[in-house]
Parts: C-alpha cells; sequence; structure tokens
C-alpha cells in the first residue's frame, strides 16, 4: 500500500519577523532577520583584497555593482491566448503584443531584481573598501610559480603565497572582516587541483583556506566569470550577486533569514568521514562534524580524532568505534553548551551510512552516541537517522516531476521524501536533473518519519552559501561533506576554526 502526503513548505523569517518561503523575496521586502536582534546585524563590512592590480580592480568593480540595483538578464515575453480573444473587444491584442511599443512581462520568479547591496535598501549594510587592506601580488611571482613542472608544487607554493598576503593584513589591527582573493585565470587552469594518491585531491581553494585558519579572518575567492559572466553555467548577474552579498552578510556575523519550523532548542548534528591518508589498503580517516546548531542555521564545526579503516576487511563504508562516537558527540554538545549557555532537550544526527551497533564489536557506534548524549545531557531526547537517495520514483502526469515535499510511504515500512521537485512558488521545477527522494533507512529515537521529513525539508533551507529556494539535501549532509574536503588539508597541529563562516 503506497500512502502520499504533502508537507507544507517551511517558512523563513527576515527583518521585521516578516515570513515567506522564498530567500530573495522575503530579504527584497524586509531585509534579514539580524535587523530583529542587536548584535547580529553589521550595517558595514570590510573588505580586504588580494589579487593582481588587474585582477583587484575588476573585484573591486563587482564589489561596488553590487552596491547597485541590478535588472534580472531574464526577460520572457508572454502573449496571451488566441483562445482568450472576446468578440467586439476594443483592442487587437496580437497586434499590441507585436507593435514596438510591446510591454514585456520579466519573469521575475526564478531571477528577480537584485535590489542593491547598501544602506537604503533592506539589507541596510553596504560594503567598505580600504586601500590599507590591499595587497597586491606582481604577475612575475605568477609566472615563475607557474612555470614548474610539478602541479603539487605549483599549488602549495601559490597557497604560500596568498598565505604571505593575508598575513600581512592580518597583522595590522584594525582587520577587514573578509579577505577577497581575486584569482588570475592561469590559476584556475593550471593550479586547480591535482590527484595524489587513491581518492585524495590537492586543491588550491580548499589548501587557502585551511592554511588561513590561523588568521581568523573568513576568505572569499572569486574569478573573473563571477563578474563577466563568461564561461559554461555560470548565472545571471542579478541571480550571482544575491548569492554573493547573502554569503558575505553571513561570513560578518550576519544572519540573513531563520526557520521557524524548527524547535530551538533542538540540536542537529551531521556526521561524514574523509579521507586523510591512503596507504595500500589501510585507508586512515578523520570524522568530520557540520551542525546547524540552531534554528537560525549558525554552524559549529568540530573535527574527530584519527582512526585506521581496512577496506578490504570492513567495506568502503567507515563507521567509529565506540569511543570514537561518543567523544566526538560529546565534543559537540559542550561546544554547543559553551556557546548557548545551555543544553539542547533534544539531538538530531543524521548520516548516510547505517549506525553500527552491538554486533560490530569494534565499532558499536551506536552505543557510543547514545551515551555519549546522555552524559552531557541525561534527560535529551535522541533521533538517530541514516539518509539515502532512493532510487524509487513516483511520476505524476504532466511535464514536471513531483512536487518538493511529496512524501510517501510503502507499507509504512518505507519512507521517502521529495526534497527537490516542482516548486509552486516558482511556477517550475529548477533544476536540469530527475529528482531522486531521500529515504530514511533506518531510524533509532522517538519522533515519527512525518516529523523527521518536516525537519530535513527545512534544513534543506539553511544553505545561506547561496540564495537559492532550496537546496536537494539537507545541510547537516552537504555541508558535512564540504567540511571534509577542507579538513582533510588541515594538519594535524593546525587550526581548526569552529565556525561555518570559514568553510563557505
Amino acid at each position: 500500500m503506497i500512502k502520499i502526503k504533502y508537507l507544507q513548505e517551511p517558512a523563513l523569517q527576515f527583518g521585521g519577523y516578516f515570513e515567506h518561503q522564498d530567500a530573495k523575496t522575503g530579504l527584497s521586502e524586509f531585509g534579514p532577520f539580524g535587523k530583529n536582534i542587536p548584535g547580529l546585524h553589521p550595517t558595514e563590512i570590510n573588505l580586504g583584497f588580494i589579487g593582481t592590480r588587474e585582477t583587484v580592480s575588476w573585484a573591486q568593480e563587482w564589489i561596488e555593482r553590487c552596491g547597485e540595483y541590478i535588472e534580472s538578464e531574464n526577460i520572457k515575453r508572454n502573449k496571451p491566448s488566441t483562445s482568450q480573444s472576446i468578440e467586439g473587444q476594443l483592442f487587437d491584442t496580437e497586434a499590441l503584443f507585436d507593435s514596438p511599443q510591446t510591454l514585456n512581462r520579466l519573469e521575475k520568479i526564478l531571477t528577480p531584481d537584485f535590489i542593491g547591496f547598501n544602506n537604503d535598501s533592506a539589507f541596510n549594510c553596504s560594503f567598505q573598501t580600504n586601500d590599507r587592506w590591499v595587497r597586491y601580488i606582481q604577475p612575475r611571482e605568477l609566472i615563475e610559480i607557474l612555470a614548474l613542472d610539478n602541479k603539487t608544487d605549483i599549488i602549495w607554493k601559490m597557497v604560500n603565497l596568498f598565505d604571505e598576503n593575508i598575513a600581512n593584513i592580518a597583522a595590522n589591527d584594525p582587520t577587514p572582516d573578509i579577505i577577497i582573493l581575486a584569482l588570475p585565470p592561469e590559476i584556475e587552469n593550471k593550479a586547480h587541483s591535482v590527484r595524489i594518491s587513491g581518492n585524495y585531491f590537492l586543491n588550491f581553494r580548499r589548501a587557502i583556506k585551511a592554511r588561513s585558519m590561523k588568521w581568523n579572518i573568513p576568505l572569499q575567492l572569486i574569478t573573473k566569470s563571477t563578474v563577466t559572466g563568461e564561461g559554461k553555467n555560470v548565472q545571471d548577474v542579478a541571480t550571482r550577486a544575491w548569492n554573493f552579498c547573502t554569503a558575505q552578510y553571513y561570513k560578518a556575523n550576519g544572519v540573513p533569514w531563520r526557520i521557524t519550523s524548527l524547535d530551538e532548542a533542538t540540536c542537529f548534528i551531521g556526521v561524514s568521514f574523509f579521507i586523510a591518508k591512503d596507504l595500500s589498503d589501510i585507508v586512515t580517516m578523520r570524522s568530520s562534524v557540520a551542525q546547524a546548531f540552531d534554528f537560525m542555521g549558525q554552524g559549529l564545526i568540530l573535527r574527530g580524532d584519527y582512526f585506521n579503516w581496512d577496506v578490504q576487511r570492513l567495506g568502503k563504508t567507515p563507521h567509529l568505534t565506540y569511543d570514537g562516537a561518543k567523544k566526538l558527540v560529546k565534543d559537540t554538545l559542550n561546544e554547543y553548551i559553551r556557546l548557548k549557555g545551555y543544553p539542547p532537550r533534544r539531538v538530531v544526527i543524521h548520516k548516510t551510512s547505517e549506525f553500527w551497533g552491538k554486533e560490530h564489536i569494534d565499532f558499536n557506534e551506536l552505543d557510543g552516541f547514545q551515551n555519549g548524549i546522555n552524559e552531557v545531557f541525561g534527560r535529551c531526547e535522541i533521533d538517530l537517522v541514516s539518509l539515502a537517495q532512493s532510487g524509487v520514483r513516483l511520476f505524476r502526469e504532466g511535464k514536471y516531476p513531483p512536487l518538493r515535499g511529496t512524501y510517501f510511504s510503502i507499507n509504512n515500512a518505507y519512507h521517502l521524501l521529495f526534497t527537490m521537485g516542482y516548486i509552486p512558488f516558482l511556477e517550475t521545477f529548477p533544476k536540469p536533473y530527475v529528482p531522486e527522494p531521500w529515504q530514511i533507512m533506518q531510524h533509532i529515537g522517538g519522533s515519527s518519519p512525518e516529523d523527521l521529513f518536516k525537519e530535513i525539508l527545512a534544513l534543506t533551507k539553511m544553505n545561506v552559501n547561496n540564495c537559492a529556494f532550496a537546496d536537494g539535501s539537507p545541510i547537516t549532509l552537504s555541508f558535512s561533506r564540504m567540511v571534509g574536503e577542507i579538513m582533510k588539508h588541515i594538519p594535524e597541529n593546525g587550526i581548526v576554526q569552529p565556525k561555518y563562516r570559514f568553510y563557505m
């Protein structure tokens, strides 16, 4: 038996406690949520720049453009249907819409105009630049590095070059809130990434973010395609401005929006793993944690301890030991309490693999997570949820896939949710692929599958790294993977920043 139910689209809250399901609409009308609470809304964001004179110049031009109103480039002409013509009507509608004075309807739903990031718009915030926060890299320095034969050497020397300039800016107070690295095309083409061994890739973007954490200033990397719109799959200029400015606002400790449907006393944790070393058949792993630790989407990052994982004996999917799981969740919750001042009443852990239990003696992570939570706060409710995207599909009549928010169960044993699909507010399906539903593969806890899916649907709207209507994955899972890619570039004794804004 198949049961199907539609889960309502979660609402976001903005300035003036205005609620709307779409981030761009809410920001346009009332601005960011941070304006409601002192300390959560910066009115000025100081920016530093590193690059050649040419790249810094076009990066600063982009900042100036973001301070202005930007009209959407997505223009569509809508003609009335001939079936709507009325005998004896006063106007020839076909002639009207074909005339030189034609009235174009701007398709503002998918790509609305950008309101401008300035103190007079609803953002009530502006970018500030100063020559004291600008460092120029000489083209000859880049040419010398790019001429090396070994790509690994090229990337690390490029990381060192930019890190030296970041250190120079960070050494003089006051420091900027964010440093923009304006990358020349040569770096994108010749120093992007290289395979080290197995699935371990050295990546310039991730390596420089990992290296610079010790300076306590978030980075923003931009390329010329961001400014010019040239290149493959580049979004229109208004959308690029929405995404860029929303991310910078968050990096400067602002809160763009909050979710109204999430319990303020619930702590959501995502657990994933990344390869630290690849030595023959023995892979040394390290767990990484991403936690959208409150209803405002504030992220907290912790790194677990090294542990060995024998792929041939245990399989490709890693699992934590009892002690590793217990320590990881205790460290996370203790940090949560340190920042919030009180423990959560409920903890939800998301993982894309099964929670192993007593049957796996050395890797009893199930008891490790539960006992770790109980030791921090014994009266805490717990939901451990294993999620995976399923090959099961639903088809509906027409040219669109099922609605985002479609929840269905099969024989009350299999529970699935479409987090991406046709979106009524957008009047379309905004993606180029066939959406896959998420399935609850394993659940230990007292919440119903429907309530768990309502939370997952809300967590797909907490990615402040862009201003999209929603992502296909909850931030607890998508963010964990992104964090792991940066974590693998941080050495054992390196500084690990606990804030989400350093990983965006």
